[in-house]
């Protein structure tokens, strides 16, 4: 079995559960867009662009912030720095797609909001598909018809 093949299968359920979410983030994004733009085109680019630049912001980000020396607030710092940075790349990219100052501001905003929702309900399924396949593969102890130790002191 070569590595790659081995390391696909030990992580297999989080490569599938981190591709269905992409499916759904391109799905929502698409979707916000078009409701913004009313422009079928212009929605698809960005569902597809957007992520795309938003991840060479984020490593640019972890980057700087790698220098950054530990703090007791520094997560929560960077994640609302991270935030900001998020809506300015939102809202450029945006801007670049339909050249709409109002609908890149809109999107940029409305965008991260409608996705969190959807995020919450992928993870929450997620949580039950696991939790049903622990309690599948969880062994089940034997029923008898025997009184506990508790019900013979009563």
């Amino acid at each position: 079995m070569s590595p790659l093949h081995h390391l696909l299968r030990q992580h297999a359920t989080a490569l599938l559960k981190a591709g269905s979410y992409y499916g759904v983030h391109i799905v929502v994004a698409a979707a916000v867009a078009y409701a913004v733009t009313g422009n079928w085109l212009a929605a698809l680019t960005l569902s597809l662009l957007e992520p795309s630049v938003q991840v060479v912001a984020y490593f640019l980000h972890d980057k700087a912030w790698a220098r950054v020396p530990m703090a007791r607030y520094r997560t929560l710092l960077k994640t609302v720095s991270y935030y900001g940075v998020h809506l300015v790349v939102a809202a450029g990219v945006a801007y670049a797609v339909t050249g709409d100052g109002v609908a890149a501001l809109t999107l940029s905003l409305l965008e991260p909001t409608v996705q969190m929702l959807f995020f919450y309900l992928h993870e929450t399924l997620w949580e039950r598909q696991a939790q049903r396949r622990q309690a599948a593969a969880s062994p089940q102890l034997p029923v008898c018809g025997h009184r506990s130790v508790l019900q013979h002191s009563a």
